[in-house]
């Protein structure tokens, strides 16, 4: 599955460098530039994919490192939110809200962002253009607890318990690109931190994914 994930952006790359190497002189300035996005665009995801298969690979041979750092989690969140929503050019809107305006904790700075990447990512893949994003974050008896909720296709009920499996993807993702790693690797990275995640999801209606960490786990 991987493999065949892989030619997907390889052949885009492809195709498009060729019609550059012979087009390029009659083509307008605005058409070169489309060709050249779509080049990165594929790249991008290259890159994602490999990031994710090396990371299941570490998780597999139980060398996936647990470094925890004091940090603001609600910094934190603004951070990543506003990276994302430079990488989805305004298609989509995340929408953060948080209980409180600074929170201290002690957490994997990376393996959060694995977790909170993958599923806001997730969200946006699955939901029509236009649509809100919803990122809640709230904090219960020395709990992070990270809610978010999409308005996408959902989650056929009898994919729901392999969810978390490496390589599984439900059954009605149709033509939208995946390697089913994503939440393999967000499962791994909760349970590293002592976590729980849990999930709700209604066919045509969305999928909300609420994860719990403890706020000051010391290894």
């Amino acid at each position: 599955m991987t493999s065949h994930e892989f030619r997907t952006p390889l052949s885009t790359i492809l195709s498009s460098s060729e019609l550059l190497e012979h087009y390029r002189h009659r083509w307008t300035e605005e058409k070169q530039v489309s060709h050249l996005h779509r080049i990165q665009t594929a790249v991008k995801r290259m890159t994602e994919m490999l990031n994710n298969v090396l990371i299941i690979g570490k998780v597999e041979a139980g060398k996936l490192d647990f470094i925890p750092v004091p940090f603001d989690l609600v910094e934190y969140c603004h951070y990543l939110v506003e990276e994302l929503q430079l990488n989805v050019n305004n298609q989509h809107a995340i929408n953060f809200s948080s209980q409180f305006d600074s929170m201290p904790c002690c957490m994997d700075e990376k393996l959060l962002g694995h977790i909170l990447s993958n599923l806001l990512s997730n969200a946006i893949k699955y939901s029509p253009t236009g649509s809100t994003v919803r990122f809640t974050l709230t904090f219960h008896d020395g709990l992070a607890v990270f809610t978010i909720q999409d308005q996408g296709i959902g989650i056929p009920p009898e994919d729901l318990p392999h969810l978390f499996e490496s390589f599984h993807r439900a059954t009605n993702v149709g033509n939208i690109q995946g390697t089913g790693l994503g939440l393999a690797i967000v499962k791994n990275c909760v349970e590293t931190h002592h976590g729980e995640i849990t999930v709700k999801s209604e066919i045509g209606v969305g999928t909300i994914f609420t994860v719990t960490l403890p706020l000051n786990y010391h290894v």
